[in-house]
């Protein structure tokens, strides 16, 4: 099936009902925003344990759970840049500011970006897009398993150096040269007080050491939802991008964003609805053999197996290849 007529197709399966559903799944609610201070208070338990206790054994779990929050904040960090935590942009891009702060990542410089990667998802275009970026599949390779390690620090400067030639307006662009650079004057500061007045080890424990956890956490999410995927002129919306069903701690601590190919089929719902338009799409997507896997776990399995070369889709579930490319 063609793509054009595979999106024609898709949203002609949307009954009235399910239309109307949908719609009411767009409405913000207390959680949606609400959430942000409950992953602050876990960050400073977790941060309090870690300072406190002496084995290593006893710090790493705490370091590891304060990474899955700065991820989750890093997730705010992108609603904050879709306008979709409070439907504010004078209120929704400073808290994504503040959220993305947490781990460097300047709110003003990723919506650069990521509004190109919705409008040109999945083409040549896409800036996220690996096979765009590194036509050569050798480099791309490289690349694509080097990501599992350094691919989000990789990304931010990336994204950080670009934003202002990608931004749309003049209001954006300076925003994404003055954020970086409070980012970075922020930081100084901090580091500076940390170093006169000795609590750097407050500052080891209790923040950087979550850093390398979010790091793999973000990494691997990145390419499961992104790569391997088909890429067809125009793209075929169902194909484009992954959902991984996965289980309630991911789904937590991934603000839903697991629902991938939800949140790009609506860009506009609200993080805390996607389950929700999940389960009303199961039959469409069954019907068009969406890219729907159980859990990133299985990705990882074909994956590893087959490379970022392959296109892999998913029919019940079960892994099914394009030829090489």
């Amino acid at each position: 099936m063609e793509a054009s007529s595979a999106t024609e197709s898709w949203r002609k399966s949307l009954t009235p009902e399910m239309r109307k559903k949908i719609a009411a799944l767009h409405k913000m609610t207390f959680w949606t925003y609400g959430k942000i201070p409950v992953l602050l208070g876990i960050w400073a338990i977790c941060a309090l344990i870690a300072i406190k206790v002496e084995p290593l054994w006893a710090k790493v779990p705490c370091w590891a759970m304060m990474g899955f929050v700065y991820h989750a904040l890093g997730v705010f960090m992108h609603e904050g840049a879709h306008h979709a935590i409070f439907r504010n942009a004078w209120i929704d891009r400073p808290l994504g500011f503040l959220c993305g702060m947490v781990i460097f990542f300047p709110c003003s410089s990723y919506r650069a970006t990521h509004l190109l990667h919705h409008q040109y998802e999945n083409t040549m275009q896409d800036p996220d897009n690996l096979e765009a970026s590194f036509p050569n599949k050798f480099l791309r390779t490289l690349i694509y398993w080097s990501f599992f390690i350094v691919g989000m620090p990789m990304y931010i400067t990336q994204v950080t150096f670009t934003g202002p030639f990608r931004a749309r307006g003049v209001r954006d662009t300076i925003l994404a040269i003055i954020e970086p650079l409070a980012i970075a004057g922020l930081y100084f500061g901090l580091f500076t007080l940390a170093a006169k007045y000795a609590f750097g080890d407050l500052l080891i424990n209790g923040w950087a050491m979550g850093i390398p956890f979010a790091i793999l956490v973000a990494n691997f999410r990145g390419l499961a939802e992104h790569t391997q995927l088909w890429h067809r002129d125009p793209p075929n919306p169902l194909k484009s991008t992954r959902t991984l069903k996965s289980n309630a701690f991911i789904r937590f601590f991934f603000n839903n964003q697991n629902h991938h190919l939800e949140h790009h089929l609506f860009p506009g719902a609200p993080w805390d609805s996607l389950d929700k338009i999940h389960d009303l799409l199961v039959d469409v997507y069954r019907k068009h053999d969406a890219a729907v896997v159980p859990g990133y776990l299985d990705w990882f399995r074909d994956a590893a197996r087959w490379g970022p070369n392959r296109t892999i889709s998913y029919q019940d579930a079960r892994p099914v290849l394009d030829p090489p490319r």
